[in-house]
């Protein structure tokens, strides 16, 4: 049963307010230095959109160019740059331990030689930032798919996904799968007998990020409560108020409490404990 099976609201309690994240921004990281073009683009974009509509291809990146420029409704114009040199300071590769990949398939690093800047312009008027951040996964996804792409690095979720993976969640258009690719996470240790993890990418919907505490022998159970708990506030599209409590049962009523956040960037993270007692 969803976790959200058995939830209750507090009445006259608020959430905390965030701005979303304006622009997106990812590094697709190539085994070749070279621009995918304008017709295989068009086409593999086609394989991952979700019903965004067609992808208008203003720029070509042809000759000596470097630049693709596009347009999508719900995103509006983004730019792919490329770069014929590594992501700087080994940063792409010192965040594939961030990634859900890693649980079950730890790497050092996703080789490449050089890389493709890809940034939008911020979300349109009219659109929400679920339908922004989307739109772009389904872009990125098409770039991935026509390019010598061997991973992705999503900015603004300090997360590095492998070619494989990311493609395997982004053709789902469903919210779940998807999440997964817009948040990196943190683990951490509480105390001799207790875990948490820590979200890395919510505050692109404008939304607080989730802070999991959890018994340590139940890593697999957690895994799947907190993207189950992320897709859920992103779906809602506003932070649970302080006070509602969840559960998978009706003897479970986990209560949402807001503090600080465990990587003491003054932010406030919203709390679910899964200890019991």
């Amino acid at each position: 049963m969803s976790f959200f099976g058995f939830f209750s609201e507090a009445r006259g309690k608020k959430a905390p307010q965030i701005e979303p994240v304006r622009n997106h921004l990812a590094f697709v990281l190539l085994e070749e230095p070279s621009l995918p073009s304008a017709e295989a683009l068009a086409r593999a974009f086609a394989k991952y959109h979700c019903g965004q509509g067609e992808l208008v291809v203003e720029a070509s990146g042809e000759g000596n160019q470097k630049i693709i420029t596009v347009s999508l409704p719900k995103l509006g114009t983004a730019f792919i740059a490329l770069v014929d040199a590594k992501v700087p300071n080994n940063e792409a590769e010192n965040h594939c331990d961030y990634s859900l990949e890693s649980l079950s398939s730890p790497q050092a690093s996703i080789e490449h030689r050089a890389h493709l800047m890809v940034t939008s312009l911020g979300t349109l008027e009219g659109t929400t930032p679920l339908e922004g951040i989307d739109a772009f996964t389904s872009l990125l996804a098409g770039i991935v798919e026509s390019s010598s792409a061997t991973g992705v690095y999503w900015g603004n979720s300090r997360a590095t996904h492998s070619r494989e993976f990311f493609l395997s969640l982004a053709g789902d258009c469903s919210v779940m799968p998807r999440v997964i690719l817009w948040n990196g996470f943190s683990r951490g240790r509480e105390n001799k007998h207790s875990m948490s993890f820590l979200s890395m990418g919510m505050n692109q919907l404008g939304l607080p990020e989730l802070y999991l505490v959890f018994p340590q022998d139940e890593t697999s159970v957690a895994v799947e409560r907190f993207f189950d708990l992320l897709s859920y506030v992103a779906q809602r599209g506003e932070a649970i108020p302080a006070g509602d409590t969840i559960g998978a049962s009706e003897s479970q009523r986990i209560p949402v409490r807001y503090v600080k956040s465990p990587a003491g960037d003054k932010t406030t993270v919203w709390k679910i404990d899964l200890r019991k007692g």
